[in-house]
């Protein structure tokens, strides 16, 4: 398979390669590294994928197909460990190795089947299914499910229990114990699990290693097995493989506890795989459908390869249909730069400019500094403001569907993130709900405004920000100030007083250069502001982080008081 960077990266040595992962990705261990199109990985035939976010990191817990050629009557899953891939932008993924094998469990003889890691109190939990030793009822298969532990996904990986956590002694299992599946709803930690039209769940104890209630039925009609929930926009989403060759559907429910509304085929029969196994997980900003194939040379059946491709809701919260493409773009998880900008839509390469107090696309202008944006992060990560520089309002977007973006003379913080290394970012007016900015009826005329919409994955959604020089020039008088001139003072206006505090911030401020950190005398509202009266950051409490804030001269406010502060 060739992609883009291959060649070069496996130029380099193993020990630079594997550097080179430690050093990009903050985590070091040996394997091999794939480069991503569909199939993710043709170093191994891999299956049952399950996704894991952590730390901006998404970590791929997989199986592994190691059956022959098709023919031979070879027709069964030789499975016997498992791999672990990462990625941090969705391009280039590490391969950790085999890190786990049904010899890690002592009391299990065969069969690493699909498995799901969840983090929790600080430890990975890997819940995986394996033939047991020695349990095994009457019509059974005799598999069960183990958990193991470790301290990151690259391992080592030891048996949590010492024994399994569900056999076929357990109460209400079911012929075949595979395909564990955790879930945590904000209360309870549940694991769903089942194969050949049984489907169980039961509460986990807080300690991810014993269970807190009876297994009880799903209630699933036309589920068969690799159960999967996920929750969005205040409904939950109960996936799985119905019938066999299996295509993946899915159910909505407003509660884990129902009632269950069928809604149909996400994902239709695989070609030259029998089986359907799903994970469905949010990753920077964009919803992502894994599965596995058959589409890796000499794959069928018994030799499967992990995929992932985009996964679409459409305004009422319905999955849209799964399409299989060669991969998914790569994109850059970095924050942004604060600074200034001038964002360009991606399909019809206008400017988006502040116009009357609505967003706009208009021909490009470097002159026009209704064009010109200026960004700053915000105090949660990924969420930032864009004020504009001429009008100085900020771009403020509705959460109602339809609605055009609007510019407001207060703050409002939004969530960016990169849509695409090529073609610029996702503004999300509400994440949550995957509502971004979109230009109106995909149009490339000028003068069409941005408005609210579910995210499409359409090129009149990705803004390009490029970086711009703001303009210097003198801060307006008033700029500084929330309050009116004191003519107390004999009419000393905001600036002055602004410029005046400067000789005094000890009085309500030191500027901690070593740490940059601005540490106010007590807890209060604070404001920063740049030379130009731009404001740069807002916030609560007794500090002030400024490490990513540029060098250069800002004022602190509170209330009616000013600091100037050199940052350098």
């Amino acid at each position: 398979m060739e992609t883009k960077g291959f060649k070069p990266f496996f130029a380099l040595s193993r020990d630079v390669r594997n550097a080179a992962c430690c050093a990009i990705l903050g985590i070091c261990a040996v394997g091999s590294a794939a480069f991503a199109a569909n199939p993710l990985t043709t170093d191994f035939y891999s299956a049952d994928a399950a996704a894991l976010v952590h730390n901006d990191s998404l970590f791929i817990f997989a199986g592994h197909d190691e059956q022959g050629p098709q023919g031979n009557n070879n027709k069964n899953f030789i499975m016997n460990d498992w791999h672990v891939l990462v990625t941090n932008d969705m391009e280039h993924y590490h391969d950790y190795g085999a890190v786990l094998s049904v010899k890690t469990f002592k009391w299990a003889n065969a069969s690493a089947f699909a498995g799901h890691c969840e983090y929790r109190n600080g430890k990975f939990y890997w819940y995986v299914a394996v033939h047991h030793g020695t349990i095994k009822e009457n019509g059974s298969e005799g598999f069960a499910i183990g958990v193991a532990v470790a301290d990151h996904p690259s391992g080592p990986w030891k048996d949590a229990i010492g024994q399994a956590l569900i056999t076929d002694n357990t109460p209400n299992d079911v012929k075949l114990n595979i395909d564990p599946a955790i879930f945590y709803d904000g209360n309870d930690i549940w694991m769903y699990w089942g194969s050949w039209n049984a489907g169980r769940r039961v509460k986990l104890k807080e300690n991810m290693i014993e269970l807190a209630s009876t297994p009880e039925d799903i209630k699933i009609k036309d589920f068969f097995e690799a159960p999967w929930m996920h929750y969005f926009r205040g409904n939950y989403y109960f996936s799985y493989a119905s019938g066999y060759p299996s295509t993946t559907n899915y159910s909505m429910a407003p509660s884990l506890n129902g009632p269950w509304t069928q809604k149909g085929v996400i994902n239709d029969k695989m070609e030259n795989s029998e089986t359907n196994h799903q994970a469905i997980f949010k990753y920077l900003g964009h919803w992502y459908f894994m599965y596995h194939g058959a589409n890796s040379p000499g794959g069928w059946t018994y030799r499967r390869s992990v995929n992932i491709d985009y996964l679409y809701y459409d305004r009422d919260g319905n999955i849209q249909k799964i399409k299989h493409t060669n991969g998914v773009d790569p994109v850059d998880n970095a924050l942004v730069e604060a600074g200034g900008y001038r964002m360009v839509v991606s399909h019809s390469n206008l400017a988006l400019e502040d116009s009357d107090g609505m967003v706009v696309q208009q021909t490009a202008d470097e002159n026009n500094e209704s064009q010109l944006w200026v960004l700053v992060r915000g105090e949660k990560s990924r969420y930032y403001t864009l004020q504009n520089f001429k009008t100085k309002n900020f771009y403020c977007p509705s959460t109602m569907l339809l609605d055009t973006v609007a510019t407001k003379s207060t703050p409002c913080e939004i969530r960016i993130e990169n849509a695409s290394k090529e073609k610029g970012y996702y503004l999300f007016a509400d994440y949550d709900s995957d509502y971004l900015a979109d230009v109106l009826n995909v149009s490339k005329d000028v003068g069409m405004p941005l408005i609210t919409w579910v995210r499409t994955g359409t090129d009149n959604q990705k803004i390009k920000l490029v970086k711009a020089e703001l303009p210097k020039v003198e801060p307006p008088e008033d700029s500084l100030t929330a309050t009116p001139p004191d003519s107390g003072n004999g009419g000393t206006t905001g600036l002055e007083r602004a410029r005046a505090a400067g000789a005094s911030l000890a009085k309500f401020a030191t500027y901690d250069g070593a740490a940059r950190v601005i540490r106010l005398a007590k807890t209060m509202d604070w404001t920063v502001l740049d030379a130009n009266g731009v404001v740069v950051r807002r916030g609560y409490g007794n500090e002030i982080n400024v490490v990513n804030v540029r060098a250069g001269t800002y004022f602190v406010r509170s209330g009616t008081m000013f600091a100037k502060v050199v940052v350098r």
